[in-house]
């Protein structure tokens, strides 16, 4: 990121660091930063280890447990944390039992994959890798809920904005991560995952250690009236957000590539131009956070949904370079989704449902993704 996007984000942080607690904000966003990463590498190296070892019959099979799992251990791991999380605690424990957990299995992966292993468990890589799946499952719910906690629900879309910055950034990232992972190796690259996290995972723990009792007492009060919680909304909206997101991901690049085809630009022209367009999604994310209050917030979910969709559909039935243009809207579109998805979907719980609603979210959100790639 160059210095004219760090000056006024530093300047922006520091007329609001009484407002919003930036320590356990900034742990979190490098927590969500591991494991985007490490989605990155298991995506690539996946098929490859299959090959590797012999094992692409169960490719189809690995699918099926990534859908299921991503649909039923997030809001199990979300309940469960709310059942033991008590307000005043130090630690959130299937935080820091899941963060320790998941460097446990990418090191024992990556024990496996060297030339002179430590441990030959070839036999079972299928299974580690439903293992891996689950862990990394486990706690990013529970982690992800206390967003809410340190950031005031007028600022809510502000912090969110900086943390779709970060996200999205890794995103359009992905072409030079996969490089990168593929020059240092699957060992490498597995430890160094595991490292990422658990680094994260401390950090966001100590954090998370040093909120006060006091602020911990004034988060508490800001909360709904709401009496229950409503996870078929909570669901629904995030389902919603999965679907934009997962026809950007893998339905978007070879629409573009067919629509370029007589360009001749190249093998991967859909990758780079929607690398491109996350890239610029993460800024209008962090520049229209500012504009989305509570009170709105419904509206521009809703508006931002419509808008993104019907743009991607137009640019489905335009010709050649033309479908480009509608696409240039998709950017601002698709970062008012981002932004006003999380906070309105936490919205419809109370507080304490709130790990739950995440876990929730995290599942309506990854399961489009994962559909479609069952399907594609």
């Amino acid at each position: 990121m160059s210095r004219f996007f760090l000056l006024p984000l530093f300047s922006y942080f520091h007329a609001m660091e009484q407002k919003i607690h930036w320590r356990q904000i900034w742990s979190l966003v490098a927590l969500n930063a591991a494991i985007i990463i490490s989605w990155i590498a298991y995506h690539n190296y996946q098929p490859q280890l299959l090959e590797q070892f012999n094992y692409e019959h169960y490719e189809g099979f690995l699918k099926k447990a990534k859908l299921i799992i991503l649909l039923i251990v997030p809001p199990l791991a979300g309940y469960a944390a709310d059942r033991f999380f008590k307000p005043g605690d130090k630690r959130v424990p299937l935080v820091t039992a899941g963060v320790s957990f998941t460097a446990l299995v990418f090191m024992i992966v990556a024990s496996t994959l060297g030339q002179n292993p430590l441990f030959d468990l070839s036999a079972y890589l299928p299974v580690m890798i439903v293992i891996w799946l689950i862990s990394m499952n486990l706690f990013y719910a529970p982690a992800l809920a206390m967003l809410e906690k340190f950031v005031p629900v007028a600022q809510f879309a502000v912090v969110m904005g900086i943390y779709i910055l970060v996200s999205d950034m890794i995103y359009a990232l992905e072409p030079a991560i996969v490089i990168l992972v593929e020059f240092f190796g699957a060992p490498f690259t597995f430890i160094f995952g595991g490292a990422i996290v658990l680094g994260a995972g401390i950090w966001f723990s100590n954090s998370y250690k040093k909120w006060s009792d006091e602020k911990e007492k004034e988060a508490a009060t800001d909360t709904s009236e709401k009496e229950q919680i409503n996870p078929i909304k909570i669901w629904g909206i995030a389902f919603l957000f999965g679907v934009a997101f997962a026809y950007l991901i893998n339905v978007l690049p070879e629409q573009v590539e067919g629509k370029l085809i007589r360009a001749d630009l190249g093998e991967y022209t859909g990758e780079i131009m929607v690398s491109g367009l996350l890239f610029l999604t993460a800024i209008a994310a962090w520049a229209l956070s500012k504009r989305v209050v509570p009170e709105n917030i419904k509206n521009v979910f809703t508006f931002s949904f419509i808008g993104v969709m019907a743009l991607f559909i137009i640019s489905a039935y335009m010709g050649e370079v033309s479908a480009l243009f509608p696409l240039i809207l998709v950017i601002p579109t698709l970062a008012l989704l981002s932004i006003s998805a999380f906070p309105m979907a936490m919205a419809k719980a109370t507080l304490r449902h709130k790990m739950l609603a995440a876990g929730l979210f995290i599942s309506g959100a990854e399961f489009p993704d994962s559909l479609l790639e069952l399907l594609l």
